[in-house]
C-alpha cells in the first residue's frame, strides 16, 4: 500500500520521544541478571525492571505507592520486588503482595533479539518488531551518544537521496513506502554501490552489486533495517532513548546461523562492521543538526515519515507514573 501524500502546507506535530506510547530497548539481555534491579528512563517516565528469580523480566513505575521511595533501591525476592522503605511487596503485574496497600503501575516487557524492549504504556497497542526467525544470532553493542534530535536521525535513516551523497549509493528503482498499519512504517528500496572505500568493496562483492534493503519504523522509537544482499543476508535494530546528555542510540545486529557455529562469530564481526561504517558517515553531518521540517517535507519519502510520525500516539500528562 502506497500511503497518500497530504499537502505540504499542514502543519508538522513533533512528539516527543519519550512519551510515544511504543516499545523501547531498554539493554541487552544478559545486562539483567535473575535478582537484579535496574533503574531506567524513556526520558519522561521512570520505570523499574527487575528480573525475578524464575528468569522473567518486569517493568514497575519507578515510585512506591505507598511514600514514593524508589523502587531502583529495591530487593527481588523471588519472583517479586520488595520497596527498600517499608517492604511492601510487588508482583510482576503490580499487585501488592505484601503490605496491604495500592499496586504498581506494570508494563509489557518482552525479550527479543538479544535485547529487553518495554512498552511505555501500561497496554501494547502493537506487537514488537520481530525480525528474522530463530536461524539469526543477533549480539548488541554499546550505546552511542548523538547530538541532535530524535527526528533529523529517523528522517536520516528515510532519506534516499543522502545515500548518494553521503553513503555513495544509487537505487537502482523506485521505492516503495508501506504504512503496514498504524504504528509501522515500511520502505522498500534496491541500491548498488559507487563507493570506493574498504567497505564499499566488500559490501560490492557480497551482493554483487545488488542491494536490497527494508527499512522499517516501529512506533518512533525502533528502526529495524533488513539486508539482502544475495550471497548472506543481515538485519539492524536501532533503539532511540532520549537522555538528560542527549539521544543514546543501542545497536543490534543481526546475521543467519551458519552450518559450522564458529563462523557466526565471524559473520555477525563482518554484520556490524559493515553497518557500522555505513552509519559512521552519518555521525558528522548529524552532529549539531537543527532540523528543518518544512525543508525536510519537500521530499515525498520525508514528508510520509513526518506525516506517519505526526500520527502517532504520546501518553498523556496523568499516564506517565
Amino acid at each position: 500500500m502506497v500511503v497518500k501524500i497530504a499537502s505540504w502546507t499542514e502543519p508538522l506535530r513533533h512528539p516527543e520521544l519519550g512519551r510515544l506510547r511504543a516499545w523501547h530497548l531498554v539493554c541487552p539481555s544478559e545486562a539483567l541478571r535473575p535478582g537484579q534491579v535496574m533503574r531506567w528512563s524513556t526520558g519522561a517516565r521512570e520505570l523499574v525492571l527487575f528480573r525475578g528469580r524464575s528468569g522473567t523480566v518486569h517493568a514497575l513505575s519507578a515510585h512506591c505507592a505507598h511514600m514514593g521511595a524508589h523502587l531502583g533501591g529495591g530487593t527481588v525476592v523471588g519472583d517479586q520486588l520488595r520497596c527498600p522503605l517499608h517492604h511492601w511487596r510487588f508482583d510482576g503485574s503490580g499487585a501488592c503482595v505484601a503490605g496491604g496497600g495500592a499496586g504498581q503501575r506494570a508494563f509489557p516487557v518482552v525479550e527479543r533479539h538479544g535485547a529487553i524492549l518495554v512498552f511505555n504504556g501500561p497496554v501494547m497497542l502493537f506487537p514488537p518488531p520481530d525480525v528474522g526467525d530463530s536461524e539469526w544470532r543477533w549480539g548488541l553493542s554499546s550505546p552511542f551518544q548523538v547530538r541532535c534530535d530524535w527526528l533529523p536521525v529517523v528522517a536520516n535513516a528515510f532519506d534516499l537521496v543522502h545515500l548518494r551523497t553521503v553513503h555513495h549509493r544509487e537505487l537502482r528503482d523506485a521505492p516503495v513506502v508501506e504504512r503496514v498499519d498504524p504504528f509501522t512504517l515500511r520502505v522498500r528500496y534496491t541500491s548498488r554501490v559507487t563507493g570506493s572505500g574498504v567497505s564499499d568493496r566488500v559490501m560490492k562483492l557480497l551482493s554483487r552489486d545488488h542491494i536490497g534493503v527494508a527499512l522499517t519504523l516501529h512506533g518512533g522509537t525502533l528502526l529495524t533495517v533488513e539486508s539482502d544482499l544475495g550471497r548472506t543476508r543481515s538485519a539492524l535494530m536501532a533503539g532511540l532513548q532520549q537522555t538528560s546528555e542527549g539521544l543514546t542510540v543501542q545497536l543490534a545486529f543481526a546475521t543467519r546461523r551458519s552450518r559450522v557455529p564458529s563462523l557466526d562469530w565471524l559473520k555477525l564481526a563482518v554484520s556490524r562492521w559493515l553497518f557500522t561504517s555505513f552509519l559512521r558517515r552519518d555521525l558528522s553531518v548529524l552532529d549539531g543538526m537543527r532540523f528543518n521540517k518544512a525543508g525536510a517535507a519537500e521530499d515525498p519519502v520525508l514528508r510520509q515519515v513526518l506525516d506517519f510520525i505526526a500520527s502517532l500516539p504520546e501518553a498523556p500528562d496523568d499516564d506517565r507514573g
